[in-house]
């Protein structure tokens, strides 16, 4: 066992200091005085009245003070020790060895409580025989004693470790002193220590009751620390098994994809050499479209998978806004006829342009359509309108659904939020990260005539500078 310096020393040291100059002083002055007096015998024995009265205060003094320096100093150096210890089992084996040093008992056992709160388990012992850790008996707290101890957080001593299931076969003739380990006023353990009568250490309940302050946050926070590190080894797995997941299925989705682009293309190739204005061509166009999407969004699946901190790459590029709902509807339109819902596009004059990258700020917009057509009812109407205010383009998206209630508005955003149940809850959270990418802003507002919300982004409007003519020069 480690040993520390001992924390009293210098009281002790004071103490033997005192006690030797008071010593010289009396048997330098003492036969001088008995001289010089001509004392009798009686006439003495009053005259070394005060020094024994000194000698006594001495004593008390030092005691008084050995136990105030203790409840500071023992306490300070368990939680400074156990404070550089993060590991559970190797701070309950340090903080017995303190224990056992600073107590002076015949022995020391820390118990903590199960899960259930009912047992307790001894995790660490000093002065028991070996072996007797692992096959040691827990103790349930149906005892009125011990529940007393641990729930109540009083220190209490039985007279004789008889009957007592850890201490009586090896220290029969000690007595026990429990000590509750309280954390944030919770039980959380107890602490069981086997003395003598004559150890007036052990009797100093504010001392112990310190202690086991101490000693139970010190066990506690290395417990939470430990659930934490699994809690993160736990979570790295986890991200790894995504990333295992997102690779299996992105290399999954590209040959059927690779398949399908190829497919819509030569489709739309001959519909457009047929009539390409027709209804067929349309529709071959808008797959066309749609397969590469879906091989951008494989790709970008990729790139998640391969990096722990996806940062998409933005492409930027002035683009009138209507372009970008242009695009996003001519995907809707076939599930808008399948529900046989309206959709008007409304712009203002002149028509705003934003720098954003054309192919994430299309997903955008599709990802606000989508939300829209699912929560509209058939035969229901959509909206889509694009202004300006305040060196803002602001596209504004509204529906005929019923509407956000006030404590959704902000969780919809969120990653997996799902107010209906319906999908997955990303759409709006893509979307979300998006527009703040551009540095943008989006929000919803319900419609004021009850029926309906409207989702609304604003981005920073861009400006194109023309270049100046210079001003022709006459001769």
């Amino acid at each position: 066992m480690e040993s520390y310096p001992d924390l009293v020393r210098e009281m002790r040291t004071a103490k033997r200091f005192a006690y030797a100059v008071f010593a010289a002083f009396v048997f330098a002055a003492l036969p001088l005085y008995i001289f010089i007096f001509r004392l009798s015998a009686l006439e003495l024995s009053v005259a070394l009245g005060p020094v024994f009265l000194t000698v006594a205060a001495i004593e008390m003094f030092s005691r008084w003070e050995y136990r105030m320096r203790r409840r500071h100093a023992y306490p300070h150096l368990l939680g400074y020790r156990l404070a550089a210890i993060h590991q559970f089992a190797q701070a309950c084996h340090e903080a017995v060895g303190l224990l056992a040093q600073f107590l002076c008992p015949q022995a020391v056992v820390v118990a903590w409580l199960e899960e259930d709160g009912q047992e307790l388990q001894p995790v660490a012992a000093y002065g028991m025989p070996e072996g007797w850790l692992p096959t040691a008996p827990r103790i349930t707290l149906a005892a009125r004693s011990m529940k007393e101890a641990v729930d109540h957080g009083r220190v209490l001593t039985k007279p004789s470790a008889v009957g007592d299931p850890w201490f009586a076969a090896a220290h029969p003739g000690a007595c026990v002193v429990y000590v509750p380990l309280r954390s944030q006023d919770r039980p959380k353990g107890l602490l069981a220590i086997a003395t003598s009568d004559s150890n007036h250490i052990t009797k100093d309940h504010r001392l112990l009751s310190s202690l086991g302050m101490v000693l139970a946050l010190a066990l506690d926070n290395c417990r939470l620390y430990e659930g934490e590190r699994a809690s993160a080894r736990r979570l790295q797995e986890l991200n790894r098994m995504k990333s295992d997941f997102l690779i299996t299925v992105s290399h999954e989705l590209r040959t059927p994809l690779t398949s399908v682009r190829m497919a819509a293309e030569m489709l739309l190739e001959e519909e457009e050499k047929r009539d390409s204005g027709g209804i067929r061509a349309r529709l071959a166009r808008s797959i066309a479209k749609g397969a590469n999407r879906l091989t951008a969004l494989v790709a970008d699946l990729v790139d998640v998978s391969r990096e722990d901190e996806f940062a998409p790459r933005l492409e930027l590029e002035p683009l009138p806004a209507q372009e970008m709902v242009s695009g996003a509807v001519a995907l809707m339109n076939p599930l808008l006829a399948a529900k046989r819902q309206t959709l008007s596009v409304e712009i203002a004059d002149p028509a705003p342009t934003v720098l954003v990258d054309r192919r994430r700020f299309e997903q955008v917009v599709l990802n606000l359509l989508s939300n829209a057509h699912r929560h509209t009812p058939v035969g229901g109407r959509l909206d889509v309108r694009i202004s300006s205010r305040n060196n803002e383009a602001i596209i504004a998206v509204t529906d005929s659904g019923p509407g956000v209630v006030e404590e959704e508005r902000e969780l919809i955003f969120e990653p997996f939020f799902r107010g209906d149940s319906s999908g997955m809850g990303l759409g709006l959270a893509i979307a979300k990260s998006v527009v703040e990418l551009h540095n943008g802003r989006i929000w919803v507002e319900n419609n004021p005539e009850g029926r309906g919300s409207t989702f609304f982004v604003a981005l920073p409007r861009h400006v194109v500078k023309t270049p100046a003519v210079p001003a022709s020069t006459t001769a």
